[in-house]
């Protein structure tokens, strides 16, 4: 329905200067000025057929299309950037991650020797 509206628009836009740019060309009369204002005012009975957009809906198709693009540049969608991330997540959770022998009692204590050594000349 917007598109429609949108089109219909600028046609009536499109039709209206270039009307205006053969009569300033010419510096005379066209002669289409009546066919153009009688495509002009059926646009515009076109146009207020439409029915507007409350509110709500306009802040819904905001919010959808917010959702649906999340990343532009990722032509496969949102449905494959989440199974990414979820396979991205628990290959990082398979890995060991650093320094877990610092986690332990004994981890701790040998580090604490080892930054004894090393501050001491």
């Amino acid at each position: 329905m917007n598109k429609l509206l949108v089109a219909l628009i600028a046609g009536a836009f499109a039709s209206a200067a270039a009307a205006q740019s053969v009569t300033g060309l010419t510096g005379e009369n066209s002669g289409n000025t009546q066919a153009t204002a009688a495509e002009q005012a059926k646009n515009v009975k076109a146009s207020k057929e439409v029915a507007k957009l409350s509110k709500e809906e306009k802040a819904r198709l905001a919010k959808d299309a917010t959702r649906l693009n999340v990343n532009p540049e990722n032509s496969s969608g949102t449905a494959a950037t989440a199974t990414m991330q979820r396979q991205t997540t628990a290959q990082s959770k398979a890995t060991s991650k650093q320094n877990t022998e610092f986690k332990s009692k004994e981890g701790k204590q040998q580090l604490e020797k080892e930054l004894q050594k090393k501050s001491t000349p």
